[in-house]
Formats: C-alpha cells, sequence, structure tokens
C-alpha cells in the first residue's frame, strides 16, 4: 500500500503542476490580449484614421483642380442652330 500512495502523490503533483501551467497561460494570454487591442484602439486606429483623412483630401483637391480645369476648358468649334 506505501507504493499506491506515492504513486498518487505523483499523479497529484503531475496534475497539479498541468493545472498551474494551464493557469499561467491562461493569465499571460490574457494579457497579452489585452496590450494587443489597447495597442490597436489607442495607437493603430487613430493613425489608420489620420491616413483615410488625408486620402479624401487629396482626393477633394484633385477633384477641385480637374472642375477648375473643365471650367477653362472651352470648346473652339461654333454651336450648331437647329
Amino acid at each position: 500500500m506505501i507504493k499506491r500512495r506515492t504513486v498518487n502523490k505523483i499523479f497529484d503533483r503531475l496534475h497539479k503542476s498541468v493545472v498551474v501551467c494551464c493557469m499561467a497561460v491562461t493569465v499571460i494570454g490574457t494579457g497579452m490580449l489585452g496590450m494587443r487591442a489597447y495597442r490597436y484602439f489607442a495607437v493603430v486606429r487613430p493613425q489608420q484614421r489620420l491616413q483615410e483623412d488625408q486620402q479624401r483630401k487629396e482626393l477633394l483637391k484633385e477633384g477641385k483642380a480637374l472642375s477648375d480645369s473643365t471650367l477653362e476648358f472651352r470648346d473652339p468649334a461654333p454651336q450648331l442652330k437647329l
């Protein structure tokens, strides 16, 4: 019976260490996920919005330049009166 108790002790310790490892992985994973979420909302997302705003401004400038150039264009052909 003494051997049976030592085997159970070994299995109990093994089980306890596996549980502790799983808990550690969970805590560390949750922390890393939280850091990534913070970085996304604090750094990445504002940068993306600034880039989108700059692209919109450039497109508006291009559109304004195109509309200004079309206003200056005059057709040299005479108009036909029907």
